[in-house]
């Protein structure tokens, strides 16, 4: 029962209710007060017509009537009594109309008694009625808000200052609402988010499909010798494998947007998910003659996914390959400290323009002037989204001609 008083409606009730039946005791006890008064009256005007008849036809008695009238009758003589006016029919069984004192008194008190308990019905009545209609008044508040969230209204808010269920009733819809916003927004933004990659798919494709097409017609309409249309055919196995290799990058990164990626994360070595990547661009660094060189002075461990973690920095270890002068270095830093673990990969290539830098992680983002015409713009694009999935942030630092810093962060609190 305690949980219900917590509510202030019914405190206000209960509270109404024990001072009603307060003043409807204190104006009972008023009436028998009143009633008692008027009886006595009735008694004294009975009593002293009946000794002034009595001493009117016996004058010699007038001493002993009034020890008599006044006195306590016993048992005996109200027996005697009740007999004696038996025998003239006064009798119990009579209508009090017949006694115009005990009448007159009934009456008044009746009259009495009715005007309370009317009086009492009509402020009930009242109480009554304003309670409900504050009552009803929030619940229709609370109905014209949910109305307004159904039509997109997301601003409106109930407020309740004080305890109880309504409070809590207010607390859940306000709960409600902003889920229903936070998710209707979810959806629209993964809405847009579909619409923007079937634009970006459609986009990146054309123009391979375009170049394969057209290397179709010509075979197809002319006659080649065989090393031209040998020619034909690796452009475009080129084509497909650059297709293939789009493709499959957009989709991970769709995924990861999506949050449609389960990471298995487990505690294991940052170094060795670095070596691991360095590896696999081995051949590819030793083409240009770059020697990517790594610096670490503990083995630090981290809760990550070994293979989407590599995934991201295959490719910015990759960016720097494909943007460091031939022969150069690549420099790979791994540090730890109370705050943070920080991975920075370094190269000595052609720098980005600050106009450009910002925009190195948009996907598709091609900067001008771009040395590596093939590449497509994704590759960062796709490691700072596994970054930020796995709690880091990346950003980059360029100077042109000198060359490009990328710092890989992951804070520990």
């Amino acid at each position: 029962m305690r949980r219900y008083f917590i509510n202030p409606e019914l405190k206000r009730s209960s509270i109404f209710i024990v001072i009603l039946m307060s003043v409807f005791f204190a104006g009972t006890v008023f009436i028998l007060k009143l009633q008692q008064e008027a009886l006595k009256n009735s008694y004294i005007k009975v009593l002293g017509a009946t000794a002034a008849k009595i001493v009117e036809k016996e004058p010699n008695l007038e001493k002993d009537i009034i020890p008599i009238v006044l006195g306590r009758a016993t048992a005996e003589e109200e027996a005697k009594g009740e007999n004696f006016l038996k025998q003239y029919g006064v009798t119990k069984e009579l209508d009090t109309i017949i006694f115009p004192y005990v009448n007159q008194t009934s009456l008044e008190n009746f009259y009495l008694l009715g005007f309370v308990f009317l009086s009492m019905l009509i402020i009930l009545f009242i109480m009554n009625y304003l309670h409900h209609i504050f009552f009803y008044k929030r619940i229709r508040r609370l109905t014209t808000a949910a109305k307004k969230v159904v039509e997109g209204e997301y601003q409106i808010a109930i407020s309740e200052d004080k305890e109880g269920d309504f409070s809590k009733l207010a607390i859940s819809f306000n709960s409600m609402r902003e889920i229903i916003r936070s998710n209707l927004h979810e959806l629209n933004r993964e809405k847009k988010f579909l619409v923007d990659l079937l634009s970006d798919i459609s986009h990146q494709l054309k123009t391979p499909l375009a170049s394969m097409i057209l290397y179709n017609e010509i075979m197809l309409s002319k006659d080649l010798e065989k090393e031209q249309r040998t020619t034909f055919l690796v452009n475009n196995q080129n084509q497909l494998h650059r297709m293939e290799w789009l493709i499959k990058s957009m989709l991970k990164l769709a995924k990861i947007d999506a949050k449609a990626i389960e990471f298995h994360k487990e505690n294991c070595s940052l170094n060795e998910t670095i070596h691991e990547s360095i590896e696999v661009l081995e051949s590819m660094a030793n083409v240009k003659g770059i020697k990517v060189k790594i610096h670490e002075k503990e083995n630090i461990i981290f809760n990550h996914d070994t293979l989407w973690l590599q995934e991201a920095l295959i490719n910015i270890i990759k960016n720097a390959i494909e943007h460091s002068e031939v022969n150069t270095e690549v420099y790979v830093s791994l540090i730890e400290n109370p705050v943070y673990r920080r991975v920075t990969i370094e190269d000595q290539g052609e720098g980005i323009s600050e106009e450009d830098l910002p925009n190195i992680f948009k996907r598709f983002y091609k900067a001008k002037g771009a040395k590596n015409t093939n590449s497509v713009g994704i590759g960062l694009a796709l490691a700072k989204s596994i970054v930020e999935a796995h709690g880091g942030m990346i950003e980059a630092h360029s100077d042109l001609g000198i060359g490009t810093r990328f710092i890989i962060t992951f804070l520990k609190y």
